[in-house]
């Protein structure tokens, strides 16, 4: 596995190759892909926030004739987030960026094709992935924190996170259909709209979707199954998606017309961005930079089973 060279890129502690170069690191990110769908809200603020309301539960009036109106209002509820930054540096030394045919201990000869040949373009590249996958986390997993000073840094609150009211607890038990139909029931309960219903579970969780809700084609050459989408009287369609960065023992139903990326423009710089830095010395230095968040919307609409058998 790759490791960190912390501090300057140099000739000797990060080593050229030959051969084909093969990224181990998936850069799928599903939960903020489908949310970007919703569009991005741009805040000039670290904190944003969006409002709720509701109605009482419904019952049959008893009134006389005649009678005065009852005098009621119902409050509002602000819920808020904050934008947290994303930040990555490449210092890269001159020497490291013009020896790109120098391979391995330093003594070695040119032997063939060096598929680097340009180290600073080439780590900005993972700095982006690990950005994006950084995000994903966040987004998902994240803990909410909005110091009062500079000591600690913005963390934006995800969505498993924000979800408090409708929760199922597997306490260790392998998912089946009755932890998604109470999950799903517990939602109604709670008002949930269910206007765009996803499922995203890791990769166990995923595939017992598929052994409860599949069943294998009548084909002799044929076999396996691939549900993508569940039909449920409660919900109607609801998509089934594999999230590599879903917890192992959660399984998340988020309705995905509600979440979407906030960002915090820097002003003359953009939203996500690379910029030059000045060096101490002889290398060029970069950096990416963005302040994101996540609006996740009423966190009614949204479930989580959580404390599920993992397969391990």
């Amino acid at each position: 596995m790759s490791s960190t060279v912390s501090g300057r890129a140099l000739t000797y502690n990060l080593l050229n190759f030959v051969g084909e170069l093969f990224n181990l690191t998936p850069a799928d990110t599903p939960f903020k892909n489908l949310a970007a769908r919703n569009g991005v809200r741009r805040v000039a603020s670290k904190v944003f926030s969006w409002q709720t309301v509701d109605n009482p539960a419904p019952a049959q009036p008893e009134i006389v004739e005649g009678a005065d109106p009852v005098y009621e209002e119902r409050t509002r509820v602000e819920v808020h987030n904050v934008t947290q930054i994303f930040q990555y540096g490449v210092d890269i030394s001159y020497t490291k960026l013009a020896t790109y045919q120098q391979v391995a201990d330093n003594a070695t000869p040119w032997l063939g094709p060096q598929p680097v040949t340009n180290e600073l373009e080439f780590q900005q590249a993972l700095k982006l992935d690990r950005c994006s996958e950084d995000m994903e986390v966040s987004f998902l997993t994240g803990t909410f924190q909005n110091p009062s000073d500079n000591t600690t840094g913005r963390k934006t609150r995800g969505i498993l996170t924000a979800i408090t009211s409708n929760e199922v607890v597997a306490s260790g038990d392998t998912l089946g259909k009755e932890h998604i139909d109470a999950l799903l029931r517990k939602m109604a309960g709670n008002r949930a709209r269910f206007l765009r219903p996803v499922i995203f579970g890791n990769a166990y969780q995923v595939q017992r979707i598929n052994e409860l809700y599949g069943f294998a084609p009548e084909s002799r050459d044929v076999g396996g199954i691939n549900i993508e989408v569940i039909i449920n009287p409660l919900v109607g369609r609801m998509g089934v998606v594999y999230n590599r960065h879903m917890p192992a023992d959660t399984l998340l139903i988020a309705d995905m017309a509600f979440p979407r990326p906030v960002v915090t423009p820097i002003p003359g710089k953009g939203e996500l961005f690379l910029e030059p830095k000045p060096a101490t010395g002889a290398s060029v230095r970069s950096m990416l930079y963005g302040e994101w968040g996540l609006e996740y919307g009423p966190e009614q609409y949204h479930g989580k089973i959580t404390g599920l058998d993992t397969g391990e």
